[in-house]
This record gives C-alpha cells, structure tokens and sequence, in this order.
C-alpha cells in the first residue's frame, strides 16, 4: 500500500479483489440477520455507513483485477471493519446460516464449504492484521480498532 497525498493506492490482484468483495459480502449478510448480536453491534455502534458500503462495494466490483485503485482512510477503515467482522463471523452461528443457503444454492457447494471459508478467514485475517500493523499510527484507524476489540466480540 502506498500513501500519496491523503488517498491510499493498492494495486488489486484476482485474490485481493475477492477477499474484499467476499468480506463486505459477509458483513452485509451479517447486517440483514436483524436477530443476531452482531448485526445490533454493527448497527449501534455505526461500525458500517450503508452508503458508504454500497459506494465501495461498487468500486470494487466495477474495478479490474490488475487495477490500481485509490483508497481513502474511510475507505481503508471500512475493509478494516469489513475485514474484522468475516473473521469473527465465521466464529458464529451465522456461518452455518451461510453454509445452508450455499447448500441450497449450488449441488454439492458445501463439501467445499469449509476449504472456502477456511480460506477467507485465513485471508482475512492475513490482510486484516497487516492493516492493523501499516495503520498503527493512525488515531482514527486505532481507535476502529480498538471498538471493534471491545464491542464485537464471539462467545
């Protein structure tokens, strides 16, 4: 990741590109599960601007997968989030919720069920911790961290 000016530009690959779309993905299906502690979470503490989400959902997805695309500090805490919440929602009940769904959608999808989620969580975390670490010195950054330690917890 580099910093020009006040935007972030990262140059997005196939695996990156997925990893994104698949982490918002989660967070938005962990948002409509009204019933579920995180979507409350999510939802009262503000961890998650709906126009901001589907703003950079559509960047995302409209973008190529070499491209290099610019990011802002909302932006880069937005993934950070989105990120934080695939980790731990996987940790969840809602990943089983996930896994029927998957299984209604697609014949035999969730023998790789697992292997899928195994690797997303691996990626996630892989790509949350190194924003963790490359935003270390950023209050706003650290302070998302810090409430998303603090109030989204599993278990």
């Amino acid at each position: 990741m580099e910093k020009v000016n006040d935007k972030y530009l990262i140059r997005l690959n196939a695996f990156s590109r997925s990893l994104l779309l698949s982490a918002l993905s989660t967070s938005k299906f962990t948002t409509l599960h009204k019933d579920h502690p995180f979507a409350d979470i999510i939802e009262t503490h503000k961890l998650i601007d709906p126009d901001h989400f589907m703003s950079l959902f559509n960047r995302l997805k409209k973008a190529e997968n070499t491209e290099m695309m610019e990011f802002t500090l909302e932006d880069e805490i937005l993934i950070y989030t989105a990120l934080d919440i695939t980790c731990k929602f996987f940790l969840t009940e809602l990943s089983d919720d996930m896994k029927k769904i998957s299984l209604k959608l697609a014949d035999g999808f969730g023998k790789d069920f697992s292997e899928v989620r195994n690797t997303l969580i691996r990626g996630a975390q892989f790509v949350r911790d190194g924003l963790r670490e490359t935003m270390k010195d950023n209050e706003a950054f650290s302070d998302r961290v810090e409430l998303l330690d603090l109030v989204l917890k599993v278990g």
